[in-house]
């Protein structure tokens, strides 16, 4: 298994990117915990760092995790073990409408070739929203060439085909959803979104 990508991440040693995940865990977890849901769907889901940082919060919500990924699904297994897991692909997810009361999506969208499709499909699925999280361009390329990574690239993470500023991120999100709130965490864009009235 490569420890590229979303493990390594989450794993790095660095203390600085250390502290800025620990810091989104947090703005996001507070975010999460103010919705109180029941059941939770974490679309793209990978190892389950994100849930696996919320549980000792909750202990009685009812988590599954989608990844097409069946390497990080099982590192999933150990990092994760409330999880329960099914590999699939985000853009067709095999549940019923109104399935879940919440969706979460973080650090996904950026990385497909349909977000729009992506985020349509969440919104089916989760009957009270989603919340969502994508790098916020251009600080998260800097914070990458200051990392040192990517140097050839200008700090282009190369799994990331979509790039969003915070406008272009809430046109996005305005043209495909209603968005309840929107907000930064250095260096990522965090929403709370809604389906979209008819």
């Amino acid at each position: 298994m490569s420890d590229y990508g979303n493990w390594q991440k989450y794993r790095n040693p660095n203390p600085i990117q250390r502290l800025l995940i620990a810091r989104f865990l947090r703005r996001l977890g507070g975010m999460f915990r103010a919705l109180d849901p029941a059941t939770v769907l974490d679309v793209g889901c990978g190892e389950g760092f994100v849930v696996a940082a919320w549980q000792p919060t909750g202990g009685q919500i009812y988590f599954v995790g989608v990844d097409l990924d069946g390497d990080a699904l099982h590192r999933a297994q150990d990092v994760a073990p409330m999880l329960h897991l099914c590999q699939a692909d985000a853009a067709a997810l095999p549940f019923s409408d109104n399935a879940s009361e919440l969706g979460i999506c973080t650090e996904v969208l950026e990385h497909v070739v349909d977000p729009a499709r992506v985020l349509k499909e969440v919104l089916r699925v989760c009957r009270r929203g989603a919340l969502l999280s994508v790098p916020h361009e251009p600080w998260f390329r800097l914070a990458t060439l200051l990392r040192g990574k990517h140097l050839r690239r200008w700090g282009n993470d190369p799994e990331h085909v979509n790039h969003w500023s915070r406008r272009g991120w809430q046109r996005f999100l305005r043209h495909h959803s209603h968005i309840v709130s929107l907000t930064s965490c250095f260096p990522w864009l965090l929403a709370q979104v809604e389906r979209p009235a008819d």
